[in-house]
């Protein structure tokens, strides 16, 4: 079929290299089994199948199109439009060539399918990774946010991994927020069955931007971000650094996640500049950037690194 022999073994081996290292952390103790990999959930039915398949097909036809120049990278959304809701400029590209960026139900709707196939079904797994630093802390946190969070994907392993917490959602789009207020009612309908018991509270859902968190200072025990960094410019990444910082409590945990950089993986690095090609004007200067400084210039202390195939997870800890 023309695919590079070499190049497509590659591939499979750092599938299963993520494969068995999120294993690991299960049998470890560190994380808990993905919730609904299990026959009988929403995935594993035909008609989900069929229509995810169809969605991707019709969202791949359009980003190739918009890849090799035929439409518009700017997303549908107005100069007054902008203006009145308050959205940063660089929000409005379309990342990845996605039809309407971040902003259509459309996008929502495919968004987690896309990526899968993208890093082929590497994705969860290299997210997970998020939990790790969270599930080592000697008190479990009760209050937890995540900033950016998309689909509220990893949200609902968040989620299953501290049912007590309370649980804060944030993300700039409205179609992303609603997509995650529809994935956290499906996991807590399933947590419900599961644990025989009544349904955990909705998680809390914020509309916000990473630079402006609308919370006090000192409100959460954690904090993670997932996937955001890479796609903002460097001034923005140091104003979300330091809002995730302001909003910790002493003492409390931030955790990010997102792709690796120049020097994680040397053998990969040349290689890491061709995805501005997916139209992220922003990642050349992310993978060259110091992501630590963002946040130790913000207050917090180092803790510990992992690299999960093509994602790192980095810890900071607020001092006391």
């Amino acid at each position: 079929v023309g695919i590079d022999t070499s190049i497509a073994s590659r591939l499979l081996l750092e599938a299963a290299l993520v494969y068995e290292q999120d294993w690991t952390s299960v049998a470890q103790g560190d994380l808990k089994m993905p919730w609904d990999m299990e026959a009988g959930h929403r995935q594993t039915t035909p008609q989900y199948a069929l229509r995810q398949t169809s969605r991707f097909v019709r969202e791949a036809v359009g980003t190739l199109r918009r890849r090799d120049g035929l439409k518009q990278t700017r997303t549908w959304l107005d100069d007054a439009s902008q203006d009145s809701m308050g959205y940063p400029d660089y929000y409005l590209n379309q990342f990845h060539h996605q039809t309407d960026g971040w902003f259509s139900k459309e996008s929502a709707d495919v968004y987690e399918t896309s990526t899968e196939t993208l890093f082929l079904g590497r994705q969860d797994s290299m997210q997970r990774r998020t939990l790790v630093p969270l599930s080592k802390l000697p008190v479990k946190p009760s209050s937890i946010l995540e900033v950016a969070c998309g689909t509220g994907r990893v949200g609902t392993f968040t989620r299953d991994l501290f049912p007590e917490a309370e649980f804060t959602l944030s993300d700039l789009s409205p179609f992303y927020l609603d997509k995650s207020r529809k994935n956290d009612a499906y996991w807590r309908q399933r947590y419900a069955g599961t644990n025989g018991g009544a349904e955990p509270p909705a998680a809390r859902l914020v509309q916000a931007n990473a630079e402006k968190l609308p919370f006090e200072d000192a409100s959460f025990d954690a904090v993670t971000c997932v996937y955001l960094f890479h796609e903002m410019p460097a001034e923005a990444r140091a104003n979300a650094a330091a809002e995730m910082a302001r909003v910790v409590k002493p003492g409390g945990t931030v955790v990010f996640t997102d792709s690796i950089q120049r020097g994680d993986r040397p053998a990969l690095d040349e290689g890491l500049d061709k995805f501005e090609n997916l139209n992220e004007p922003h990642y050349p200067s992310y993978i060259r950037s110091d992501i630590p400084k963002y946040f130790t210039d913000a207050g917090l202390v180092c803790g510990d690194k992992s690299v999960a195939s093509t994602s790192k997870t980095l810890s900071f800890t607020k001092p006391l």
